[in-house]
């Protein structure tokens, strides 16, 4: 040590000429490039691991790659000796020294020493990467500026702002997992062939032809591919969350329609339950009604019988007994009194009367009951059928169009249907069409009052009995048990005439109703009920007046049938078109609302048809 201090030969080398033109300080393991300069072997290393093109720091001189550096030992001696003369620092373990031996040193290793970014020892010290000469030792560490810093050349990383954003860690802990294992220094240069970050030795080794870059600078070319990865995130985020926006917003939808279709189902059900109860009550109680009559007629009739054949038992046993008897003056006195006539004895009438006879009118409704019955199978079962027939109704919003042309529609036949005083005579009844014609109107019928079963032709001018249900839509205006339907139009002054087509029909009514007339469940239709109509149905023409139903006679068949209403008069008259002949008039009636034409249908082939004014 004390020759190392004294060495003469020291003296020729200035501290300038043992300088490293890169780092400021002495060469520590300095390597000569082919141009002849001198490096430290880290500081070139690192040099050419951030530059594009591999040249001399001094005379620019480029290479066509990186050569192959090794240390210059003897140069390392001379600045190994001159920093332990001049700076008192050890000297580093391995190089030879001047007899050509090695120098050894014991306990620590000086090469560790004078390197700050080696690996930290238990206890051991970090120097400063700012001084000159001696190094102090490192208080902090800038992982942005990849530097240690003593307590003097930390001072502008504390209070400069230019440094806010940098972070000081403990030296050492910032040296853990940040050295290159085999040398020893701090990882500054990143491999873009390895994909790895590798230390400035490493460069100038197996590194030496890969393509290297600062780790400053593939930080900055990683955080843009980052930014855009972020951006790609952030768009695919926004994309999510309108995404996931709209699958709430039609999950709230199809909630919404779920709970509601639901809810109307219930409701469509717990009115059907109410409907057929009440009808089950109402016809099973007039049936019952009827048979308690017939039953309590004939219990009469066989009292009455039981009381006659009682009587006639009596008087058979007094003729045997007065025929049997040998006393000639008692059976003279009695004679008389066994002859005298029975005073309950029948007449050919009450005779007549003790024939019992039950009907019940039920082919209609059994019927109506075994369609809803069928309908309701076919829904159990999932056989329904699509709505895509004739004149089928398919949205809410088309029956609320069809009450609003319906509204329309009868406020302009009410206008044109206004009449001046001088027109105000009465009609006789069966004064034919020649009066009556010129109050001919076009008249639609109304899907919304339609019974269920009923198919409608896309016009509204044609109706028939269909084998499914068409209408799903409940309706307070809708029939639901009687096979009929409404008129778009109503009128409640002046005269209005139309005509129907019933061609072949087996069964179809035709006739007026008022407006807040019955619709729902099982009634008789009559006018004391709102309803002005006659009905045909096998073979036979009836008008629907209070029971019983009257008879009405017509000379020919039937293919065309008139409706004439009069308002004021309380007139409702039914015509056969072809020959022009009245066939019944509903007279003496009060019309106080307004009224709307009624067809009622429950052929399945042949279709009702408004005619057209031509």
């Amino acid at each position: 040590m004390a020759e190392a201090l004294t060495d003469p030969s020291l003296d020729i080398f200035s501290e300038q000429e043992l300088t490293c033109s890169i780092c400021l300080d002495v060469f520590t393991d300095p390597v000569s490039t082919p141009c002849g300069h001198n490096f430290c072997q880290a500081c070139i290393g690192g040099y050419w691991a951030s530059s594009r093109v591999c040249s001399c720091p001094l005379c620019k001189r480029q290479f066509d790659e990186r050569p192959l550096l090794n240390i210059n030992r003897v140069f390392a001696l001379i600045a190994d000796k001159y920093k332990h003369s001049r700076y008192g620092t050890p000297l580093q373990k391995g190089l030879p020294t001047a007899a050509g031996g090695h120098e050894e040193q014991a306990g620590t290793c000086a090469y560790a020493a004078t390197n700050p970014f080696a690996p930290p020892d238990p206890g051991a010290l970090v120097n400063c990467d700012i001084c000159t000469g001696v190094k102090r030792a490192a208080v902090s560490s800038c992982l942005v500026c990849t530097a240690a810093y003593c307590d003097e050349h930390v001072q502008p990383h504390l209070t400069s702002a230019f440094y806010a954003s940098h972070s000081l860690l403990d030296p050492q802990e910032a040296l853990r997992g940040r050295t290159c294992v085999e040398h020893k220094h701090l990882l500054e240069v990143y491999c873009r062939t390895c994909q790895s970050c590798v230390c400035g030795i490493c460069v100038l080794g197996e590194h030496r032809t890969h393509q290297t870059v600062s780790v400053q600078t593939e930080r900055l070319h990683k955080q843009k591919l980052l930014s855009r990865s972020e951006l790609e995130i952030v768009n695919r985020i926004e994309g999510k969350n309108l995404r996931l926006m709209g699958l709430k917003q039609q999950l709230h939808v199809v909630t919404n329609y779920a709970n509601g279709e639901q809810a109307e189902v219930e409701q469509l059900l717990s009115e059907l339950s109410e409907s057929m109860e009440s009808i089950r009550a109402l016809l099973l109680g007039r049936m019952q009604t009827k048979r308690d009559a017939v039953v309590t007629h004939g219990e009469g009739l066989v009292s009455r019988l039981e009381a006659e054949l009682g009587q006639l038992v009596e008087r058979r046993a007094l003729m045997d007994t007065q025929a049997t008897s040998q006393d000639h003056i008692r059976f003279l006195q009695n004679f008389d009194q066994t002859m005298a006539p029975l005073a309950a004895a029948s007449d050919p009438q009450a005779e007549a009367e003790s024939k019992l006879s039950l009907h019940f009118n039920l082919t209609d409704i059994k019927s109506a009951l075994t369609d809803v019955r069928e309908r309701m199978d076919e829904i159990r079962t999932g056989n329904t059928r699509s709505r895509g027939s004739l004149g089928s109704i398919s949205s809410g919003e088309r029956d609320m169009s069809d009450g609003m042309s319906s509204y329309r529609g009868s406020n302009s036949s009410l206008r044109a249907s206004q009449w001046s005083l001088k027109d105000v005579k009465k009609i006789k009844a069966g004064a034919g069409l020649r009066k009556i014609l010129p109050y001919m109107e076009d008249v639609t019928l109304n899907p919304v009052t339609a019974y269920p079963f009923l198919v409608l032709s896309e016009d509204r001018k044609q109706v028939k009995r269909g084998e499914k249900l068409q209408f799903y839509r409940n309706s307070q205006q809708r029939f639901d048990i009687w096979s009929c339907i409404l008129a778009k139009e109503g009128y409640d002054t002046g005269r209005h005439y139309w005509e129907v087509s019933v061609g072949d029909g087996k069964d179809w009514k035709l006739g007026v109703v008022s407006e807040s007339a019955q619709r729902k469940g099982l009634f008789d239709m009559s006018p004391s009920s709102g309803y002005y109509a006659l009905w045909w149905s096998g073979s036979q023409l009836r008008a629907l007046t209070t029971p019983p139903l009257t008879k009405v006679k017509i000379s020919s068949k039937l293919r065309k049938v008139g409706v004439f209403l009069s308002l004021e008069e309380g007139q409702v008259s039914f015509y056969n078109t072809k020959t022009g002949s009245e066939l019944y008039t509903f007279r003496g009636s009060e019309f106080t609302e307004r009224m709307y034409p009624l067809l009622g249908t429950g052929d399945k082939e042949v279709p009702l048809v408004l005619l057209t004014v031509q």
